[in-house]
């Protein structure tokens, strides 16, 4: 007599078998710095840590996790004197300005002893990664979606993914970075304030702002416009009708990257940074890898600030009861090797 095993049934939930069939397969997202094992491995922390979502929500978390390592720009470490270098008092008329160590009598902006950066001190730096982009909303809606959030800005939210995310708060700043660590294995974080700085000022040189040439233009003094090669270039004196480009609300990398190849530290959003605020932080700081005031009231804030220049001048920041498309932030790699 033939014996036939019973047949055993088990009822997955869509959900679930959704999560194991993404990791049954090889990883859709590729990557230009890590191999497809590691890519595979994330995919795996995020099926593991977000089993309800569903594969389309699970491939954009993976996505976003991905291009965060891709768009790391490595950081060689070293010294610098951090804060005010001090300026010409007189500079010509569409406002570019030159350093030279015998004309620099004038603070560079009338808050700069207010909020403690006329101390200049001495900052040595170990090696680092910043990310080249700010954190857009696109990829805060992968962090909102994975932990059932409301999108930002609901309303307009799909006509922005590429532009800089706003927060409410440092904390939500500080959560996304650390979250990405949470899936890639690597050390995710806010820059600090002098890694900021370093990086904006193209490895600690002397210049005021943190675009290409180190200069910003004023209005109706020019744009930028694209060439035949469809690169944007510096086009001086165009006629009246030509609107002025209000860089704030263009998309992230929308204007050529400072030497470093990083975009948007002297336009679009100011960024939170890892440090406290402290008025007298400056005074007392420490030489190597400053971390900031062990405790504080605000957190600061480094970035666009009007035409002010925008390496040597910082800010508080405060919470907000809404979403201002000024309180922006990216993503530093804490880690001295680069990936």
């Amino acid at each position: 007599m033939s014996h036939r095993l019973p047949s055993v049934r088990f009822a997955l939930s869509l959900p679930l078998l959704a999560s194991l069939l993404a990791c049954s397969q090889s990883p859709s997202i590729t990557s230009a710095v890590i191999d497809e094992a590691k890519v595979a491995k994330i995919q795996h922390t995020i099926a593991e840590q977000y089993p309800e979502a569903d594969v389309a929500l699970q491939q954009h978390i993976l996505k976003v996790a991905v291009h965060a390592i891709d768009n790391m720009v490595f950081i060689e470490g070293g010294s610098y004197m951090m804060g005010d270098f001090g300026m010409p008092c007189e500079f010509d008329n569409i406002g570019l300005i030159t350093w030279t160590p015998s004309d620099t009598k004038c603070a560079s902006y009338v808050d700069n002893l207010r909020y403690g950066t006329i101390n200049l001190h001495k900052v040595t730096l170990s090696n680092y990664s910043l990310s080249k982009f700010e954190t857009t909303y696109d990829d805060m809606n992968a962090y909102r979606l994975a932990h059932q959030l409301p999108l930002i800005n609901s309303k307009f939210n799909a006509k922005r993914l590429k532009r800089a995310t706003p927060t409410k708060t440092w904390q939500e700043a500080k959560d996304y970075c650390t979250w990405l660590g949470d899936l890639t294995g690597y050390p995710f974080d806010l820059p600090t304030e002098a890694q900021w700085e370093y990086a904006a000022r193209d490895r600690g040189k002397h210049i005021y702002y943190a675009t290409n040439d180190g200069q910003v233009r004023k209005e109706r003094s020019g744009r930028y416009v694209r060439d035949a090669n469809d690169d944007r270039v510096w086009q001086d004196w165009l006629p009246e009708e030509w609107n002025y480009p209000h860089d704030i609300y263009e998309n992230v990398g929308s204007w050529p990257p400072n030497p470093l190849g990083i975009y948007d530290l002297g336009n679009n959003a100011t960024e939170w940074v890892n440090d406290w605020f402290s008025a007298d932080y400056y005074a007392n700081s420490p030489e190597q890898d400053p971390q900031g005031p062990a405790t504080g009231t605000y957190k600061v804030q480094r970035g666009w600030q009007s035409d002010r220049p925008v390496v040597t001048t910082r800010s508080k920041g405060e919470d907000m009861d809404r979403y201002y498309p000024l309180y922006g932030f990216r993503c530093s790699l804490q880690q001295t090797t680069a990936l």
